[in-house]
């Protein structure tokens, strides 16, 4: 699992548990001061409404992972507008929620 910004992998950390992965990461951000506000995770695993809304808690706007999302993490994205997008393969994606913070650069 991964903090990012638009450029570069802020943050790795991996464990056995999504959950442990992103109280890791959080906990580094609380601990080097690194503000959450503008930045994107990315996990390989599905994205549960439990990881969702941990991250919704920090106020991570964009969550993108290569597996699905679960029905109740959808439901969970659009209500709290964080950008869900999930089945990410190479220049492929499901856009899940909040589609409107990803740039089509196709030009439409």
């Amino acid at each position: 699992m991964a903090l990012c910004d638009t450029r570069d992998i802020i943050i790795f950390m991996e464990d056995m548990g999504r959950h442990n992965a992103v109280d890791k990461i959080f906990g580094r951000c609380l601990l080097e001061n690194i503000p959450t506000e503008d930045k994107i995770i990315l996990i390989s695993g599905r994205v549960s409404s439990e990881i969702l809304l941990k991250i919704a808690k920090r106020n991570i706007p964009v969550i993108v992972s290569r597996a699905a999302p679960t029905t109740l993490s959808v439901k969970l994205a659009r209500k709290l507008n964080v950008t869900l997008i999930g089945f990410v393969r190479g220049k492929r994606m499901n856009i899940y929620a909040s589609d409107w913070r990803v740039i089509d650069n196709r030009g439409n």
